[in-house]
Order: C-alpha cells, then structure tokens, then sequence
C-alpha cells in the first residue's frame, strides 16, 4: 500500500511533467490531497465506483460544491489514478457530474473562510468579514451609512433602496476594533471634505426631497466612500457623492481565494450564505436567520434575539 504522502509526491511530480496551466495544477493537486484525506488511509487501488461517488456527494451535499467544482474534482481524480498510480480501471470512464438544475450555492467551511479572511487585509478584510459575520449582501454591504452602526447594541441597520429602515442584523464583536477605526478615519475625512465644502452625499430622492441638509450631514456619510469626488448635480460642487466599486472588493475575494487555495467559485455571495448555513448547523431558529437576511417579517426583525454569536466570531484571527 502506497503510504499518502507517497501519493501526494508522486502526484506533485507527474504534474510538473504536464502541459497544464499553474492554475490546473494547483487545482489538481488540491482536490488530489482532500480525496486521499477524505478516504482515511484507504488503499486507493482497492477502492470502487461507490467510493468515488460517495466523495463526490460529499463536496455536493456538505461542501456545496457545483457541478463545475465537482467535475474539476473528479478530472483530478481520473488524473490521480491513471497517470500516478499507473491504475485504471474500467469504471473511472463511466463518472461524469451532471449540470445542476439550478446554481448551487457555495458555502464554505469554517476553515475556509478563516483561510480566506486571513489572506485579506485593510478595508478588503474589514468588508469581506462584515458580509461574513453579519449575512450582508455586498451592494448592502457597500451601501452603509455611518449611522448603521450601532456598536451599543452590536446591530447594523440595513436599509430598503428608498432610504428607508430595512431589518437589523448582528455586528460582529471581532469587527468592533477596526471599524471603530475605520469609523474615526471616516470622521477625519469627513471634516475635511466639510472644509473643503465637499461632504455632500448621494442620498435616496425621498430623503433629499425631506430633508436636504442630511447630505452633508455626518450619519448619512457612505461608510465605505469611493475615493473619487463627483460633481454634484444638485448642489454644484464636487462630493464624495459614491460608495466604493464592487468590482473591487470581488476581486480581492477572489484573488484570496487563490492564495488560500481554495478552488471553487467563491464571491461574496460565498460568504453570505456560509453566514446563513454555519448559524442554522448551530441550532439557531430558521426564522431568525431569515430575519437577519432579510427575508423575515417585521416582527420577527424587531424581535431578533440579543446575544446571537455571530459565525465570525468562532473563527481563530489573527
């Protein structure tokens, strides 16, 4: 019997002598050591077309892994025993993953996110780990105003698109120190922009039209500001007037994903809903977690229980 770390040598070897792009090759050999691990010191070559499929099941049910992810990990597989162990077997032809009907979420595990997280860094991490600890969409997310935050109660207010008091979700206790920073920078910014006559905002036309002062006003500032000023239509001045661009904070999630080695499709989208499966895998009540996502009733909003432990908050970070 070929002792794993054997087969994991073996396997990083005939991949050097392949005409794979680096990015296949890490993939190939990533799924290749979580198939041996996942078989538990299991003779590979005494394994049938059951054990495979039963990995397979695995990443679909308890990873959530898409039918790509899953035919990336059974390419790695097929590789795995016909060019390192020399085996293959008249049933290897026979697995293919089937396209899903619909998209399959993306959840991560634990250590994945807590992989994630610690190749991000500065507002990134700060905005990757709120979607995270707190269920945001990444528009939700981007969208914050400074008087959403409520480090008193440990609730950030998500708002409706008219401006408007959506649903209240938790702050994460392992957020509280550098957004609090990132809040007083905030401030600083904002005194300046005042002085340079600025600190106007983009608001919702209902508050404009209520109460036009709000946007130079202090709690309706972008918590995540683009650095760019615009020119403001409705006051004549330059302003800090946008939120900061998704497209950037989705590629420092992805380019994390890279470097954690982690090989699915992951978005912030990955992040919301491994939010929503870590709290409901705890035991919390599902209304409650749909509360906090936004999908409950009002009532169930108002009566979000005080004292639920974000996810974000079981992770070791650094």
């Amino acid at each position: 019997m070929t002792t794993e770390l054997n087969i994991l040598d073996k396997l990083r070897s005939s991949l050097q002598t392949q005409e794979f792009t680096e990015q296949t090759k890490k993939a190939y050999l990533y799924w290749g050591q979580e198939f041996v691990e996942f078989q538990n010191g299991q003779d590979l070559t005494s394994l049938g077309i059951k054990d495979i499929e039963k990995y397979l099941q695995h990443l679909a049910a308890e990873r959530y892994a898409p039918s790509q992810t899953r035919n990336q990990a059974l390419q790695a597989i097929m590789f795995l025993y016909k060019d390192v162990l020399g085996n293959d077997p008249d049933w290897i032809g026979k697995l293919a993953c089937g396209n899903d009907k619909a998209n399959t979420p993306t959840v991560l595990s634990k250590d994945e996110v807590q992989s994630l997280l610690s190749h991000l860094s500065g507002q990134s991490w700060l905005m990757a780990s709120l979607i995270y600890g707190s269920g945001l969409r990444l528009n939700e997310c981007l969208q914050l105003r400074v008087s959403d935050i409520n480090f008193q109660s440990n609730t950030i207010l998500v708002r409706q698109n008219n401006g408007s008091a959506g649903w209240v979700t938790i702050l994460p206790e392992a957020n509280r120190t550098q957004l609090s920073a990132h809040v007083e920078d905030r401030r600083l910014m904002h005194i300046k922009d005042i002085a340079d006559g600025m600190a106007a905002v983009s608001l919702p036309d209902s508050i404009r039209e209520r109460t036009p002062n709000a946007a130079r006003s202090w709690g309706w500032q972008f918590l995540f500001p683009e650095k760019e000023k615009h020119f403001d239509p409705h006051t004549g001045n330059l302003s800090s007037l946008l939120y900061t661009s998704a497209k950037n904070i989705e590629k420092d999630i992805a380019t994390a994903a890279i470097n954690a080695k982690i090989y699915t499709h992951i978005s912030s989208v990955s992040l919301r809903n491994s939010f929503a499966v870590h709290l409901l895998r705890r035991g919390l009540d599902k209304s409650i977690v749909k509360a906090m996502l936004g999908h409950g009733s009002d009532t169930e909003a108002d009566c979000l229980q005080v004292g639920i432990k974000s996810p974000l908050d079981t992770l070791k970070l650094h």
